[in-house]
């Protein structure tokens, strides 16, 4: 069967959308003049145009509401960190592991959309502040994604017999159920974990040079 290909009105249309999204004023202008060009009618223009907009807006939304809980966040470990200066890492009997079965969600981590979940957006952050710790594994399963972990684990297979689909999320510290139905807050994964600690807070650059932002090193 041969492959079908999209066609170049269609390709600058997405680009259209793709510029207003990304913010670039030259890429707009020209992928517009493009399409124009390829016969593409006004009101696909303008249309196009305003699928951006609504992706922009989308995207605007989920980060004002992630940006908020990161800076809760990571306020809250430097504060937990000024608190215990003097504070030596415990001896580690070995690697803790911290498995996070989530029910069905859009992406990873559920931090997407227009419409995020504030619990889901600070659960993010306490992760990623989680697993810049010593000694500690994190791993994290989507039930739309990764149906193939939840079978995999008998308990969690278990677990979701019955509409236990429902209680998700299932949490467990060293292959023992911790917690179902809710997500935790960092004090109280850090006291699951035993982590005592002073906690290693993400390195914030100095100069624009050395930003890991869009850079070599980006987050992005």
């Amino acid at each position: 069967m041969k492959e079908k290909r999209m066609n170049e009105p269609v390709k600058e249309l997405v680009a259209i959308g793709a510029s207003v999204g990304a913010h670039c004023q030259p890429c707009l202008e020209y992928h517009i003049q493009a399409a124009i060009e390829l016969g593409v009618t006004a009101d696909d223009i303008r249309q196009a145009v305003e699928v951006g907009h609504m992706v922009e807006k989308g995207a605007m939304a989920a980060m004002k509401k992630f940006s908020a809980a990161a800076v809760e966040e990571i306020l809250s470990a430097a504060r937990f960190s000024k608190k215990q200066p003097e504070a030596v890492a415990e001896e580690s009997s070995g690697e803790k592991v911290l498995k996070i079965y989530d029910p069905a969600m859009c992406c990873s981590s559920g931090v997407c959309g227009p419409n995020v979940d504030p619990a889901l957006a600070q659960f993010a952050g306490t992760l990623k502040f989680i697993s810049a710790q010593p000694g500690v594994r994190v791993e994290r399963y989507n039930l739309g994604q990764q149906p193939q972990a939840f079978v995999a684990n008998e308990e969690v297979k278990s677990m979701l017999g019955n509409g236990g689909e429902k209680k998700l999320p299932f949490i467990f510290v060293n292959d023992q159920l911790w917690l179902e139905g809710r997500y935790p807050s960092r004090d109280e994964l850090l006291q699951a974990l035993k982590i005592n600690s002073v906690p290693v807070l993400f390195r914030i650059a100095t100069t624009l040079e050395n930003a890991p932002c869009c850079g070599d090193g980006g987050c992005c």
